[in-house]
């Protein structure tokens, strides 16, 4: 694991440059890792099903840590599926933050043990091939371990313009509801508050101050949501009910780019920014629209 950045004295924030340094505080492992699957419609919830249920009986105490940490800290863990390709095999990412990373031992070896659980009504076993690092550029990157988020760079030019597209649903709130056509400055607003919770204690009046900034830029560029209701109903076991998770998915216009909200949307694409954790967390990838 990468040493902790050195000098963790507050920043005082003059442009949106220093948004690198706050996301050097935040470490990430993602990884894909490919799956041997039977024949049953496999889900990122069932998965994180019996990955979760074999890491309550491998080790208590971290199962809590990152399944059920503490209000107002977020877990430190996401699944997901792969975007924008069709592995010759079936693949997920699953990507580590914070101190989860420190826990990896562990959590590969809960992944061992949840092979055997089985998958759907009939409990079939599963198999894990093999476990790929993905890099900053969300490809692979074989033996790199784990980094920090200020690596990551944004595709294209910041100032081209180009889409993001929302593969799983997108759901964020306000002042309870949910935003059925979101704007870049919804989205500048969620990963800003996304980021703040993996910062440090001496890092969140600083990174408050920012938000201004990150917001007047949002509004500076246009944007247009084309989308559709994307919902999902499921049953929690957490909570013994049937729940109605409303979303939506589609795409994001972005004709001018992102512009200096660059860094802070590339952490966003490794952190997400929706609310859900089997919902996906609004996953989004950007695709170039600058006219060959």
């Amino acid at each position: 694991m990468e040493p902790d950045t050195p000098n963790r004295a507050a920043i005082s924030p003059k442009g949106l440059e220093s948004v690198n340094q706050f996301l050097a505080r935040i470490s990430i492992w993602p990884r894909r890792l490919l799956l041997s699957l039977p024949n049953v419609n496999v889900t990122i919830p069932m998965l994180r099903g019996v990955w979760g249920a074999a890491l309550y009986e491998v080790d208590r105490a971290v199962y809590d840590e990152v399944f059920k940490p503490p209000q107002g800290v977020v877990p430190g863990y996401l699944l997901r599926p792969v975007l924008g390709e069709r592995p010759a095999e079936p693949a997920i990412d699953w990507i580590l933050f914070g101190s989860a990373v420190d826990r990896d031992a562990t959590l590969r070896r809960a992944w061992e043990k949840a092979t055997s659980y089985g998958l759907g009504s009939a409990r079939l076993p599963f198999g894990i091939r093999g476990w790929i690092d993905l890099g900053p550029t969300g490809r692979p990157a074989e033996g790199l371990g784990p980094w920090r988020l200020d690596r990551a760079r944004w595709p294209i030019d910041p100032d081209a313009p180009c889409r993001l597209v929302f593969y799983t649903p997108l759901r964020l709130l306000r002042d309870g509801k949910l935003i059925a056509h979101p704007t870049l400055v919804d989205l500048a607003v969620a990963a800003w508050r996304r980021l703040a919770a993996f910062l440090p204690d001496e890092d969140q009046t600083p990174w408050r101050a920012l938000q201004a900034l990150l917001l007047a830029s949002a509004r500076a560029r246009p944007s247009r949501w084309l989308g559709y209701p994307l919902n999902l109903h499921r049953y929690s076991g957490s909570q013994e009910t049937e729940l109605d998770l409303r979303g939506v998915g589609g795409v994001l216009l972005l004709p001018e780019g992102v512009g200096p909200l660059a860094p802070l949307l590339v952490a966003a694409a490794w952190l997400h920014v929706g609310k859900g954790t089997v919902f996906g967390l609004g996953h989004f990838r950007c695709e170039d629209l600058t006219p060959e």
